[in-house]
């Protein structure tokens, strides 16, 4: 079993819960490996340091860091490449075009081989010094753990009034609609038992950026947890989030409802008939 050093990590107390402190140390994991899959689009001046992060955050684990990109226009492919030649667990994906976040992060673990699969932004907005924390909550019997911006502990920095008003309206909206416990089904920082994704029944939100929803909404007998995270507005860059993935959320959010409807009617017509 990987052990790192003897410190352990030092976890704030306070607004900045979720930020880590890592000086000499990291959290013990157990010896198997771990995919992390980065969907990317125009993200060259963040991928490299990105990388860096989590190859820090990580070492001396075994992983691998796969980086799906959608034919961006500004070098990010190349930049990957780079990585790659240098070292030996990144692995590059070239797609031909812009085909959503979602269908990146699945095609990226069906090309990983880790029995944990992690999926977080490309922007720098998810501290790679949690992956621990969220792997740890998978080796301990997790099936989903959620990297959490509205649990106890949890915050958003940088955002305007305007986006954070948004950002809980559509919360609000997907754990009313699918009746979720989870505080923050729409986060894009979060690890999964390979299975579940193996075993998803749909692929609604391929051209989107919510498959936590379709992950949670599709497999309601998960066991998820949630990990407070302090998520930073990209400081380099251009946001993706726009009108197009707004009627994304809302044309998945419809698919998913006739999805369930129609799954519990089979179920009916399945059951057998107890006559008395």
């Amino acid at each position: 079993m990987a052990t790192g050093t003897r410190s352990r990590p030092v976890e704030r107390v306070g607004p900045a819960a979720a930020r880590l402190e890592y000086r000499n140390d990291v959290i013990a994991l157990p010896e198997s490996l771990v995919s992390i899959i980065i969907p990317t689009w125009n993200e060259r001046e963040n991928i490299g340091p990105l990388i860096d992060g989590i190859r820090k955050a990580m070492a001396p684990a075994e992983f691998e860091v796969v980086v799906v990109d959608d034919a961006s226009t500004d070098g990010t492919g190349a930049a990957v490449n780079d990585e790659a030649r240098r070292h030996s667990n990144i692995r590059a994906v070239h797609r031909p075009a812009k085909m959503g976040l979602s269908s990146a992060v699945l095609d990226g673990a069906a090309r990983s081989t880790g029995r944990v699969v992690v999926m977080m932004d490309g922007d720098l907005s998810h501290d790679p010094g949690l992956l621990r924390l969220l792997i740890r909550q998978i080796h301990a019997g997790s099936d989903v753990a959620i990297g959490s911006r509205y649990v106890q502990g949890g915050r958003l920095t940088g955002w305007p009034l305007h986006r954070r008003l948004g950002s809980l309206v559509f919360t609000w909206s997907a754990r009313t609609l699918f009746r979720l416990r989870v505080r923050d089904p729409l986060s894009g920082f979060a690890a999964f038992r390979r299975e579940v994704l193996e075993t998803l029944p749909t692929r609604f939100s391929g051209p989107g950026f919510k498959l936590l929803l379709e992950v949670l909404a599709t497999q309601p007998s998960l066991r998820v947890s949630e990990v407070p995270i302090t998520f930073v507005d990209r400081a380099r860059g251009k946001s993706k989030l726009g009108a197009s993935e707004m009627r994304e959320f809302g044309l998945l959010c419809c698919r998913l409802l006739r999805w369930r409807m129609s799954e519990r009617i089979l179920s009916r017509r399945s059951s057998p008939v107890v006559r008395r």
